[in-house]
């Protein structure tokens, strides 16, 4: 089911299951396993060289994430895209992120971030940020807030953080997958600069602006995707009854009548 080589780093000899769950979770991240996709315990068992007990404690901490759901009948399957995800996520990182602004940085510390962020600015100036070029802005992007999470000295949000960060990105994976639409990186170099100038509220006044950004991008490209399921269910409809008739459309936010 999974390509383990590609999503996951060499098992470590502490063990296996710390490396399935790593690579289950890249899995969905990416949208190799999609949104709504049934996991069989024992074809993951079997896949990962590991007991029922490890793979149902690795879903668990998954479910823990918010990656995967279960249903006593239909077991686990990944967790599916809504607009009550989006602005929960959205929400969230409003509340932690600005937490990073308050690091306290060494003078070798700030030199790295202030790198990661000249990088970042370098690539987000090219003419055009094709599918070459975006996944590594992409990744100085996620390396900067890293950085900053690290120098928290609070693991459970950095936990939160990351799993926030991570749900985000499935969520712009499976958008992007879907349409031309893509959503563009911000500009960490201004954040980066007020954050080594001891200017937190700028700091994140530019955070809140990347998170507003990255909402409405969510939230318009899932109004996209309804409409389109809708206009589907409605042509359906209308060719096999005739005259298209009001009918009750279900998506993953619930069910509405067009």
């Amino acid at each position: 089911m999974l390509d383990k080589d590609a999503y996951a780093s060499p098992t470590p000899p502490q063990g296996k299951g710390d490396a399935a769950e790593r690579a289950l979770r890249s899995a969905i991240v990416h949208c190799v396993v999609a949104p709504g996709e049934r996991l069989s315990e024992i074809e993951l068992a079997r896949e990962f060289g590991l007991g029922r007990g490890a793979v149902r404690a690795a879903l668990a901490r998954l479910q823990a994430g918010g990656f995967v759901s279960s249903a006593a009948r239909s077991g686990w399957s990944v967790a599916p895209v809504s607009a009550s995800e989006i602005r929960e996520l959205c929400a969230a990182r409003r509340q932690l992120e600005p937490l990073l602004c308050g690091v306290t940085l060494d003078e070798h510390e700030g030199a790295h971030l202030r790198n990661l962020a000249e990088m970042h600015l370098a690539l987000t100036h090219r003419q055009e940020l094709g599918a070459d070029i975006l996944p590594t802005v992409r990744r100085y992007d996620r390396e900067i807030l890293e950085a900053l999470a690290r120098r928290l000295a609070m693991p459970i949000v950095a936990g939160w953080l990351t799993d926030l960060w991570d749900r985000s990105a499935r969520l712009v994976n499976f958008f992007e997958a879907k349409g031309p639409a893509r959503h563009m990186p911000a500009n960490r170099s201004r954040f980066v600069d007020a954050i080594l100038d001891g200017r937190k509220a700028d700091a994140s006044q530019l955070l809140g602006s990347t998170n507003g950004a990255l909402e409405a991008f969510l939230l318009d490209r899932f109004l996209e995707s309804e409409a389109k399921v809708g206009s589907a269910k409605l042509r359906r409809t209308a060719d096999k009854d005739g005259p298209i008739r009001t009918q009750p459309v279900t998506s993953t936010s619930g069910t509405r009548t067009v």
